[in-house]
């Protein structure tokens, strides 16, 4: 119910914004900015590459607002509109395969503050560390469309939009994605009992 309500707010300030309406153009600005940043980060877009994509992002939606379609949901079109124009940008085309790029990258984007750093305990940091051991191990389509599944929540339709695959190809690589954490997972868990037994 929340999520319907939410959802009808963005399209209304989507709407309200391709008739000229620069509140609600910062509304999704401030709404999106934090957003598309993290889902870049964990694909791997550097820093300076990203800053630079969501802005030339927004102020083309403003620029050419008049011409924008209606939408189902903003961000579905704002994430695949981010990620064209990072896969177009020839700086950027290096993204997924930069050797700067970790899973660590993408993770400690959502890091808690310092305060709250000092209160987790250590399991909080095996966890993490295992996650990233698991992750850093499939393969970046695989790794993305796992993101886009289970941190942003999109529909395998949606998925194949953005990462531009087929529908099937889509549900393939989160399901190919979940077999190799699985796996790995069994691998690891057997090991620790091998060791501690």
């Amino acid at each position: 119910m929340y999520q319907d309500f939410e959802a009808d707010i963005e399209l209304c300030n989507w709407e309200a914004m391709r008739k000229g309406d620069k509140r609600s153009f910062a509304w999704l600005y401030d709404r999106y900015f934090k957003l598309l940043y993290n889902y870049g980060k964990k694909i791997g877009i550097r820093n300076s590459e990203l800053e630079d994509a969501i802005q030339d992002l927004f102020i083309d939606l403003w620029r050419f607002r008049t011409n924008l379609s209606s939408t189902t949901s903003v961000r579905f079109y704002l994430y695949r509109s981010l990620r064209r124009r990072v896969v177009r940008n020839s700086t950027a085309n290096t993204f997924f395969t930069s050797t700067e790029f970790t899973v660590q990258d993408g993770i400690d984007i959502d890091t808690p503050s310092s305060e709250q750093r000092i209160i987790d305990n250590e399991i909080q940091h095996q966890r993490i560390h295992r996650l990233k051991k698991l992750l850093n191990d499939l393969a970046p389509r695989q790794y993305e469309a796992m993101v886009l599944r289970f941190y942003d929540e999109l529909s395998f339709a949606e998925i194949a939009s953005v990462l531009e695959v087929n529908e099937q190809s889509a549900r393939n690589l989160v399901q190919r994605g979940l077999v190799q954490l699985k796996q790995y997972a069994k691998h690891v868990i057997s090991l620790l009992i091998f060791f501690l037994f």
